[in-house]
This record gives C-alpha cells, sequence and structure tokens, in this order.
C-alpha cells in the first residue's frame, strides 16, 4: 500500500477537506487576490520565486492594503528571485524583496547568497522550493506557481501552465505554521512565535485524509520516499507530469520496476522551456525512460506556455500535487511540498486535467529520442543533475 508505505516511512495523514484546483496562474492569481481581501488575522507566504512585474504588483498591493488594516502579513523568499530573466527579451526581471520592505510588508530572504558560502558549495544549493500560501488558519494552498512573471503572466508573453491545491486541514496547517515560522526565525531577528498563529480546528467537510510531505534534507528526507512509493506502489498506470525532468538512474530503474510489474507509465514532458540547457538536459533523458519501457510524451501549448505542473497519478485514485520535480535537487537539497491524496474523486479531476493537456501532446518515438542524445545534450544532463 503506498500510503502505508508513506506512513511507515514519517510522512504522516492528516483529515482534510478535498481541494479545489487552480489550473493556471491566471485562475490562482484571482482566488488569490480574493483570499488577500477576505484575510482578517494572518497570511503566511512562502514562495520559491518573487519578482517585480505588472503581473504581480496587484498582489503586493494587496498584502500592503491588509497590513495598513491591521493584518499580519509574512512573506518568504528564495534568493533565487535575483537572478530572473525574461526569457522573451533576455532583461532582469527584478526581485521585488526591497520593494515589498518600501511597501511596509515583513519579508524574509531564505539562505541569502553571500561570498562566505562559496567556500562550502552545498550552502549555495541549499534552495527553498515550496509555494504554500496560509490564510486566518482557515485555509492552505500548495502547488507550483509563484508569485513572478512566469507564473501570472498570460502566455504568450511569459505564462505558465501550473496548478494550486487549496483545502482545509487543521493538522496540515498547523504543522507548516510551524514550518513557516522555524525557517523565518532562522533568517531573520525578528522571531516569531507559534503559538500567535491560530488554526482552525472547527473546519468543516473533512472527509478524506492527505498526506504530507515538507522535505528538508536529511532531517527530513521524503521526497525519494514519495517517488518510491507511487513507482512501486501502482498497480496498473501511473502518470508523471513535469516541464522537463533530470531523472537519477534510481528513480529510472524504480519506473523500470513499475513497467516490469505490468504497469502502463506515462511522462509528460514540455516544450517551450525558455531556456535551452534546461531543454537539452531533459530531451537527452528520454532515451532512458524509452527504454526501460516509459510511453514519453511533450506538451506543447497553442500559446506557447510552458508546462511547469508537478503531478503524479496513481490507477486513477493516489495523487500528488506540488513543487516536487522529478530530480535529485528535490530529492535532497531543495526544500519542497506536496500533498497525496487516495481518493477517486480527485484521481478524477487530475485525470481529465491529464487528458486535457494530451490533446496538445505528441508521443516521442525511439528515433526521435536518438536525436537528442548529443554530446552538448550530455553535459547539460549532468549539470541539471546538480543545478536543475
Amino acid at each position: 500500500s503506498p500510503t502505508s508505505y508513506m506512513e511507515q516511512n514519517g510522512i504522516p495523514a492528516y483529515q482534510a477537506s478535498l481541494p479545489v484546483l487552480y489550473h493556471t496562474g491566471v485562475e490562482w492569481n484571482k482566488r488569490a487576490l480574493q483570499m488577500i481581501k477576505e484575510a482578517q488575522d494572518y497570511l503566511l507566504i512562502d514562495i520559491f520565486l518573487g519578482n517585480l512585474h505588472y503581473a504581480s504588483v496587484p498582489v503586493w498591493e494587496a498584502l500592503a492594503d491588509k497590513v495598513a488594516q491591521g493584518v499580519r502579513v509574512y512573506c518568504m523568499f528564495d534568493s533565487s528571485s535575483y537572478f530572473q530573466v525574461d526569457p522573451k527579451t533576455q532583461d532582469i526581471v527584478p526581485a521585488v524583496l526591497n520593494y515589498l520592505r518600501e511597501l511596509g510588508i515583513p519579508v524574509v530572504e531564505y539562505n541569502p547568497f553571500s561570498m562566505s558560502h562559496t567556500a562550502f558549495l552545498p550552502l549555495l544549493l541549499d534552495r527553498d522550493h515550496r509555494k504554500f500560501w496560509i490564510v486566518d488558519g482557515k485555509r492552505i494552498a500548495v502547488g507550483g506557481i509563484n508569485i513572478n512573471y512566469a507564473s501570472l503572466a498570460l502566455p504568450p508573453e511569459t505564462g505558465n501552465i501550473d496548478s494550486m491545491a487549496e483545502f482545509s486541514s487543521p493538522g496540515v496547517i498547523r504543522a507548516m505554521v510551524d514550518s513557516f515560522v522555524e525557517t523565518w526565525n532562522r533568517y531573520d531577528p525578528r522571531q516569531l512565535d507559534v503559538s500567535d498563529f491560530t488554526v482552525d480546528v472547527q473546519a468543516d467537510n473533512l472527509d478524506t485524509s492527505v498526506w504530507l510531505i515538507d522535505h528538508h534534507w536529511p532531517a527530513r528526507s521524503q521526497t525519494t520516499v514519495l517517488f518510491d512509493a507511487f513507482t512501486l506502489g501502482a498497480q496498473k498506470e501511473l502518470w508523471m507530469v513535469q516541464g522537463f525532468a533530470f531523472l537519477t538512474h534510481a528513480l529510472i530503474d524504480r519506473i523500470a520496476n513499475a513497467v516490469s510489474r505490468g504497469v502502463d507509465v506515462h511522462i509528460i514532458l514540455s516544450e517551450n522551456a525558455g531556456k535551452e540547457h534546461y531543454e537539452k538536459a531533459a530531451l537527452y533523458g528520454i532515451l532512458d525512460l524509452l527504454d526501460v519501457g516509459a510511453h514519453v510524451y511533450i506538451y506543447r501549448d497553442p500559446g506557447e506556455a510552458f508546462l511547469h505542473l508537478k503531478l503524479m497519478v496513481a490507477d486513477k485514485h493516489l495523487t500528488v500535487f506540488g513543487s516536487t520535480n522529478y530530480n535529485l535537487r528535490s530529492q535532497t537539497l531543495s526544500r519542497e511540498i506536496s500533498v497525496v491524496y487516495d481518493d477517486k474523486r480527485l484521481g478524477e479531476m487530475a485525470m481529465d486535467h491529464i487528458e486535457h493537456l494530451m490533446k496538445y501532446a505528441r508521443m516521442v518515438d525511439r528515433e526521435e529520442a536518438l536525436k537528442y542524445r548529443t554530446f552538448g545534450g550530455y553535459l547539460n544532463y549532468l549539470l541539471m543533475q546538480v543545478w536543475g
């Protein structure tokens, strides 16, 4: 049982409501602005990338208005926010941290880049890749959408195809409030107290269970357990959706194991990454997946959007949404968050979304995959094992 396996390996289960899914940055942005407007006590936001762009400014201004109204707002971003480039123009997109300070929004930078860290490379590779919102201790949203140009702008300018899952779960919210506060206090002298953030324990519609992955290697090394639960636990069918995958040999072996047991494994990758070295690395690895018997597809969005979604569905009932990529970094140094549901209702919704994506996807055959096995592709594949 995949869920029993997760629990045996330290991944807790909590009562939860069925999530509401938002499948584009535009959909999520509309909901996020509504959540900000409705907040009465506090907002905790942990986002990998935040920048200053016409698509994100309404969010920042709405948060500043809530601060002025007395609502407590805390935002946490990764230092990678300083290194964002518009793929269309190659212009640097400004990070938002100084702008938020000017607006009076408390903000902290996760693991700031510094000269002292260059002497020990793993410190630089420790990045907070999580994306989650907590509102008044009542609702939490988890997924892959940042507050930046790539997540929120409309295609074909820059926008991604991605998802956020919003739900109620007192247990998950309590765990993630604790995680947020612990992380904040590590990087900011303005120490927060977890007891100041109440959680609504009387939430309604808690009619299902959710398993929470809050990966922080090595203390909470949970991503590998997640991959094993899906690849070794699937019985008939496994769908893995990822913009680009830099799979380790161990994960490829798990996929081979699933295929050998008669599981149909389908992997959807994406065009329009906007980063040539990322695409070359992902395309290089397709042959390995075909050789172990997986079916590989490449998604091409009509609006030239990039498929940034991280989604797995096993046997149409076990589903995971979150920030976790299929690579070594997500299994080790990157902090990640994902939620797993074992519920046919959500499985049906996820498969409906996959069917929609497949309208714009094509299958890759071995002849095409061989074209990607270039020396340049190999070098980028090695680089992305650590950096991507």
